[in-house]
């Protein structure tokens, strides 16, 4: 039997996007196949990275030997707080300066178009430009300007990115949703102010519109700080705990059981 082409569509969530790693890691311990990756804001990232050819362990090595500090690159007042040119930089390095086509794993990004407020779909192009217009928060990262748009985080209009992994092609799809487990934050600065303000709107479009995926993934990542980005393992072992407690799941998805099977058990349980 011919199997579903799998798509894995990473959501948003600045620092806890870590726990992408940690669902990735399982997907690969269970022999789970992707076919297609859709990323949003950290999502777009990860997904970057992976579907360039780096191996998971290399990500999390990266992220643990970064310097946070190293990445910032205050602006001016303006349209944002960083300008975003080291990290810019940090993911063409990391990715090699590939485009869309020369990725291992297909791959599309989200961004949100600050003009009209419209969903973009990135997908052509050079995969790093891509990646740092769709993790462009708003009031910290300043927007890209790109063919007459103005260019901000994915995350504001579709957190999880469900529906671009099944335009893709994708018959099965796994969404990870980093923003479910919702706590109270103590608000000490203006990062702290944004952060919580977009994770506040997510969970309100999630509720309200759901997210339809075949499996989603909720690791808890409650007491992870969203802009601390020293949480690395504690992220990444959240993701595994979530994925694995999917696993089950995912394999019923992706490989259900043959209908004679299903039948013949049926027949037996009327004989009894």
């Amino acid at each position: 039997m011919k199997r579903k082409k799998v798509g894995l569509a990473l959501g948003s969530g600045a620092a806890r996007g870590f726990a992408h790693l940690g669902v990735l890691q399982v997907m690969e311990e269970n022999g789970i196949p992707i076919d297609f990756i859709s990323g949003c804001s950290i999502g777009a990232l990860v997904g970057a990275l992976y579907c360039s050819g780096m191996k998971v362990d290399e990500i999390i090595e990266l992220a643990e030997d970064t310097d946070t500090w190293q990445m910032i690159d205050f602006s001016p007042p303006g349209k944002g707080l960083i300008f975003g040119k080291k990290i810019e930089k940090m993911v063409r390095m990391h990715t090699d300066d590939k485009t869309f086509d020369d990725l291992k794993i297909p791959l599309s990004v989200v961004a949100t178009d600050l003009h009209t407020g419209e969903r973009c779909i990135l997908d052509q192009g050079y995969v790093y430009k891509a990646v740092r217009c769709s993790i462009a928060i708003p009031g910290i990262f300043r927007p890209v300007e790109m063919e007459g748009r103005l260019l901000a985080d994915g995350g504001i209009v579709d957190a999880v990115p469900v529906d671009l992994a099944r335009y893709m092609g994708a018959e099965m799809i796994i969404g990870v949703n980093l923003g479910a487990h919702y706590a109270e934050k103590k608000i000490e600065n203006i990062y702290h102010t944004i952060i919580q303000s977009i994770d506040i709107m997510q969970n309100e479009i999630n509720r309200l519109r759901g997210i339809e995926a075949d499996v989603v993934i909720e690791p808890d990542l409650k007491d992870i700080n969203p802009i601390a980005f020293n949480q690395v393992g504690e992220c990444v072992r959240a993701g595994r705990k979530a994925a694995l407690d999917a696993i089950d799941d995912i394999r019923n998805v992706l490989n259900p059981p043959p209908r004679w099977g299903l039948l013949k058990n049926l027949g037996r349980r009327r004989s009894t």
